[in-house]
């Protein structure tokens, strides 16, 4: 009977011991997988790039509630089209356009009449390719006319954090 006693009683202690290594390496497990969040969400907050002139971070919807429209003479089908008549910098409104409205293999344009300007809008997957052109006379009715203008500016926009990089 002692016997069985003294095995049970080391019996328990084991499962004791076991179980308190099991909750200590728990405990570390669990304060090294919040570590790996936490690094991880540090990680996923980009830095802004060196070269970045500004941010693309403005709700184009603020500017106008007008979806883009095919363009006349278009025979890819994939361009659209929207004018504006705005005092603003369009670039900074560029990457919540290209949610709103982009689908892949499109080339968008918006005419801005306030500044006589037209800017091509293209989705080259990690960025967005931005220029901005002078505008033609009545360009936005031909799509062999739009963005035939002389390049003023051009921009990418990067997708991931939204940075703004002047190419010319």
């Amino acid at each position: 009977m002692k016997k069985k006693i003294k095995i049970a009683i080391i019996i328990f202690l084991v499962l004791a011991g076991i179980g308190g290594i099991m909750e200590m390496v728990g405990s570390d497990n669990a304060t090294t997988q919040e570590n790996l969040v936490e690094e991880m969400e540090e990680e996923s907050v980009l830095e802004q790039r060196e070269d970045a002139i500004g941010q693309s971070n403005k709700d184009f919807l603020e500017l106008t509630k007008t979806k883009p429209s095919s363009v006349r003479e278009d025979n890819t089908g994939n361009w659209r089209k929207v004018a504006i008549a705005d005092s603003v910098d369009i670039v900074e409104y560029v990457a919540s356009y290209n949610e709103l409205y982009m689908e892949q293999g499109q080339v968008h344009a918006i005419v801005n009449f306030n500044y006589n300007t037209t800017t091509m809008i293209n989705d080259l997957g990690g960025m967005i390719s931005v220029r901005i052109h002078e505008y033609v006379d009545k360009e936005e009715h031909d799509a062999n006319k739009l963005g035939s203008g002389m390049l003023l500016k051009e921009y990418q926009v990067y997708k991931d954090n939204r940075d703004i990089i002047e190419v010319q």
